[in-house]
Formats: structure tokens, sequence, C-alpha cells
């Protein structure tokens, strides 16, 4: 059987991937993957090298940040099947708001504790800001009981939107201006208005698995070492090694059925090849685009409901685009104004532990065009619609149905892991198989006062573990490490923490919380 992969995204790489591994076991399937780029990885594999300003360079990774066991379980244990290695990085968050003054009207973080959170002392004094704090843990809570409800109960309305949530709640003001709004006009590049019609179960199920329901949480969390490049690499030498052809600089013009037993895959300089089947790993309007006029109905109405923007982002080192409070500086950094619309900045010095005197970042859709701009590119993101959503419950009508199979990260969030997701289920059900996926382990949550006393004991094994390395890995994979194993010491003790009890447990037993660890281990108590 003779498949062509178009698109070498996450999304195709898996595909092709999984049907090579299919072809190693006696699959017979010959595999022709296309990319239109010069390189594959889509926007999941983009490394630069600039100058550090010390006289020497730094590699910047602009494709993964930062993930986790609860959001990217299949991405984790692919990384780790290639034998890539991984460092820490952490999942914080600030919000800066504008006044038509371009003054900052509100500004906090959560990644320095409350030196973060107060790091506009004026926010002391406001009453709109406690209780846009108390909002935010309540806020938490209303969003854990709405996706267990809704993931226990799948007949239950799934098209309820972002707006409708905050109105059925009564959140204040303050508490959509100055955190909610913010956050997600600047992850899925929306107007304050198109942030009310997102879908509620797809934005709240994103802000559990991402930390964003937490003031106090910044889990160390794994990033790629050697940058995204080497995990491509990896990939392609894997697909190469198993008898794939790759195409780059390749752009497919149009997919069409072929004497009714086939494919015909027509690329843009008129050469074309004939293929049994065809995963389209591509956005859905360029899935659209290929497929042309013969695009089924359930296709156009499926795939017509899924759609994308087009988003400009820059790498630069405009501090301008960053809280005016260094405290408040965090990995992700939203900007704006509910009238102007919002951006966010990754602080990739802070991610990636770049050791340089100048700030590197990356801003998605910046008011204006930052200062001291290093690179430009540009990318296109889903619309977490209704629509969207409902069309991604709605995909078993079309995959397959003539031998066209669809795959991509707009199948879900439009995160890497979505892709890679899609990209297996796609070519596991090309060949006829169940696609068994990882489940995703259920995150520990720790309420407000217990996510206080994790601080506490996070400040204090920071403060007094200067040589060896003690490690906490808390249920659904968020990583606390103290310390750094080295030659004069280099024990390395790993801890399982189940119940965030635990964190209570050592805060109250201040004196000896070393002894304490040990000897709940020992015990083997609940909280390991």
């Amino acid at each position: 059987m003779r498949v062509a992969v178009v698109g070498g995204g996450v999304s195709g790489l898996a595909a092709a991937h999984e049907l090579l591994l299919a072809a190693s076991g006696g699959g017979g399937v010959r595999v022709t993957l296309y990319e239109e780029e010069d390189r594959l990885g889509g926007c999941a594999a983009r490394t630069v090298t600039v100058d550090d300003g010390a006289g020497g360079c730094v590699h910047l990774d602009l494709g993964f940040m930062a993930f986790n066991q609860v959001t990217y379980p299949q991405m984790m244990e692919r990384l780790e099947g290639l034998g890539v290695e991984m460092e820490r990085s952490d999942m914080s968050f600030s919000v800066s708001t504008q006044l038509k003054d371009s003054g900052r009207g509100c500004e906090w973080g959560n990644g320095n504790g409350i030196s973060g959170l107060l790091a506009q002392k004026t926010n002391i004094l406001k009453p709109s800001f406690w209780r846009m704090v108390r909002e935010i843990i309540k806020f938490k809570n209303d969003a854990l009981t709405y996706l267990e409800d809704h993931e226990h109960s799948p007949d239950l309305n799934r098209n309820e939107t972002l707006g409708q949530f905050i109105q059925s709640h009564g959140y204040s003001l303050s508490f959509q201006e100055d955190y909610l709004i913010p956050v997600c006009a600047g992850l899925w590049s929306s107007s304050s208005e198109g942030v009310l019609s997102l879908s509620a179960f797809f934005v709240l199920s994103f802000f559990r698995n991402h930390d964003l329901l937490q003031l106090f949480r910044y889990p160390q969390l794994p990033t790629v070492k050697a940058r995204s490049h080497s995990f491509v690499d990896k990939v392609k030498g894997a697909l190469e090694s198993m008898g794939c052809r790759i195409k780059t600089s390749c752009r497919v013009k149009s997919v069409s059925s072929f004497g009714g037993a086939g494919y015909r895959v027509l690329e843009n300089d008129g050469s074309e090849e004939t293929y049994d089947s065809v995963i389209l790993g591509i956005h859905a309007p360029n899935a659209l685009k290929v497929l042309g006029a013969e695009a089924t109905h359930d296709e156009l109405k499926i795939l017509g409901a899924c759609q994308c923007v087009q988003r400009d982002i820059y790498l630069h080192r405009d501090q301008n685009l960053m809280p005016r409070n260094s405290s408040a500086w965090s990995a992700w950094n939203f900007l704006g104004t509910t009238s102007r619309g919002f951006s966010v900045t990754y602080w990739l010095n802070h991610i990636q532990k770049i050791e340089s005197v100048r700030p590197f970042l990356v801003t998605l859709n910046p008011p204006c065009v930052p200062d001291h701009v290093l690179l430009k590119w540009s990318t296109s993101l889903p619309v977490l619609s209704v629509a969207a959503a409902k069309a991604y419950l709605q995909l078993d009508q079309i995959q397959g149905k003539r031998g066209i199979w669809f795959c991509g990260a707009y199948q879900s969030h439009g995160f890497h892991e979505d892709g890679l997701k899609a990209g297996k289920a796609a070519a596991q059900g090309l060949l006829g198989k169940k696609c068994e996926l990882l489940l995703n382990p259920k995150q520990m949550i720790p309420s407000w006062t217990e996510a206080g006393a994790r601080l506490l004991v996070a400040r204090f094994f920071n403060q007094y573990i200067s040589i060896g390395n003690l490690i906490f890995v808390e249920e659904g994979g968020s990583v606390f490490s103290f310390g750094k194993a080295c030659d004069k010491c280099s024990v390395k003790s790993v801890m399982r923490v189940h119940d965030p009890l635990f964190y209570w447990k050592e805060t109250l037993a201040w004196q000896k919380p070393i002894l304490t660890v040990v000897s709940l281990f020992l015990t083997r108590e609940k909280a390991f």
C-alpha cells in the first residue's frame, strides 16, 4: 500500500512514523512525506542562533516552550523513546493591563510569590484587585467542577461559550479584564469579544492542564535541552531508516481521485504521483483548498468549522513588551488593553535557562512592531470556537470514508500534543487498528492553603540544599527540583507526591523538614 502524508509538522511526522512501524512489522506500507518548507517540524521546530551580547552566541528555541505529563503524555513518550535530553523550566505568568494614557492599569505575576502578586504596590489598596484574587480561587473550583461534570457526562451540553460561563457564575469586571480576558486573548490571538465566544470546555481544559488556574503554582516543567531541531532531526533519521521518502520544499497543489482506485497528488511544479491513500496533516482550511471541488458536503461542513487566524511572531529584545516591574517578569507575560487587544511575550532567558546580559523575548501578536527585532515570522492558529468543538466530535463522519484521512492540532487545543495524537490516530485508523492513546494522568491541584504550604517548603529546600539533588514529582507530572548533583555529591533522590497534604506536614514539622521527608518515605504514608 502506497500512502502520501501531506504536511511535515508534528501531525504528519507522527502519522508517517506510525505507518512505518506497521511496515517494519510486515505491514507492507510505503510512505512519502511532503513538506512545503525546506525543513521538517513546522512551527514545532525552529531554532535560531543569535549574538549573546558578550562575544558569544546562544541557541534559541522558537518551537517547544515547555510541557508536562498531564498535557503532553504522547509527546513525552516520543521524546523519551528517541533519547532526547530534557531540562527543567517553569510555567509562571504575568498580566499587565494598560490604561488609555499608556500607563499600566493593573500589573501582577505569579512567578515570585507575594512580591510578584504585589509587583505594583498600589494593588495593595485596590479592593477590586483583592476581589479578583478571591475570584481566581473561586474560578479554579468552578472550572474543575465544570470539567469533572462534563468529562464524566458526555451528554451534557458542550456548546456553552466562555462568556456564558462567566455570566452564569457572576464574575466581576476586574476578574475578566485583569486575568481571564488578557490570558485568553494573548494565547489565542483573539479580541476581547472573541474571547467570550470561545468554547468554555476547551478554554477551561487548557487552563487546568497548563497551570493557569493557580496563583502560586510555578512547577518546573521539561523542555528540550538541545532545542527542538534536535528532536526533529532524530525523527527524520528514524523515518529515513525505515524507508520513508521525504520531499521537502515541495508544496502539494491538489489531491484528486484517480481511476476510482486511488489518488493523484499534484505538486506545485506540475509533477504528480498516485497513491492508495492520503493523510492530510495540514490545517483544515488548507486541506479543503487541496481537495478543491472534490471535497464532499460533510468535509466542507466539518472542516469548514475549523477556522484559523494568521498571526505575526517576533523574536526581539524590546522590554516595553514585558511588565514594568521586574518582580512580575514571568515565563508567559500577557500585556495590552481590552479595547486594543492583548499580546503574549515568552521570556526565553527564563524558560530555556539562557545566561545572557540581553533579554530574548518572543511576542505573539504585538500591538506594534517591537524594537530590536531579531526575527519575524508568521503562523496559523486554530480558533477554539464552539463550532470547532462540535466539528471535532463529528470527525468520524469523514475520516477514511473515501481513503483520505485528516489530522492536525486544530482537532483539539492547537498544541503539539494535539497534533501528535491526531497524526497517530489517523495512521492507526488507516491501518484498520484501534488507536491506543496514553491517558492524561490526573493532575494534583492543591487548595490555596496547600499551595501556600508548598511555597514555604520549596523556599526552605531552595535555601538549604546546596549540593546533591532532591526532586519532588507530583501526581500528574509537575516537578520541583532542589539543589544540583555535582562532583562533590552525585546523590539524586526522587520522591513522588500523591497528596498535597504532604506540604502541610512539612510546614508543621518546620524544625526538621528533611527528617519528615525521610520518615514519610519510610512509613509510606499516603502523601507518597
